[in-house]
């Protein structure tokens, strides 16, 4: 249950994160059904600047759990953030959260290494 009140921001934040450890993932509006604004997650002081794979959004967003190894990573879209738990906290244990969480991401890091070195062989070696 999310408090009602946004004056202030890490409680609300709080009680995202506690719904999202939860039940796994939720979706929550940016204006809720009384027309108010939810507060911004960098102002909570809970998350950070982040990157993620690309689904349209303009931002992600990720705050540690201390004490765990896992992760909250919101993605903010035009009208809402999505939140789940990353298994892996890429700032904790970035190569796990790759591999478990990110693949896709970890595919293409590996595939422009590849092309990088084989360019470098090409082209960028002594002659």
């Amino acid at each position: 249950m999310l408090p009602r009140n946004y004056d202030s921001s890490p409680d609300f934040w709080n009680s995202v994160i506690a719904s999202v450890l939860s039940y796994g993932s939720a979706e929550i509006p940016k204006i809720d059904r009384n027309g108010i604004r939810v507060p911004e997650p960098e102002k909570s002081g809970l998350f950070h600047r982040s990157v993620g794979e690309r689904k349209g959004q303009i931002a992600d967003w990720r705050a540690s759990i201390t004490g765990s190894r896992r992760g909250i990573h919101a993605v903010e879209f035009d009208d809402r953030y999505s939140v789940h738990v990353d298994r892996f906290d890429p700032d904790k244990e970035p190569l796990k959260h790759l591999l478990v969480d990110s693949p896709k991401t970890l595919i293409g890091l590996l595939g422009a290494g590849l092309v990088s070195m084989l360019f470098y062989s090409l082209f960028g070696g002594k002659r």
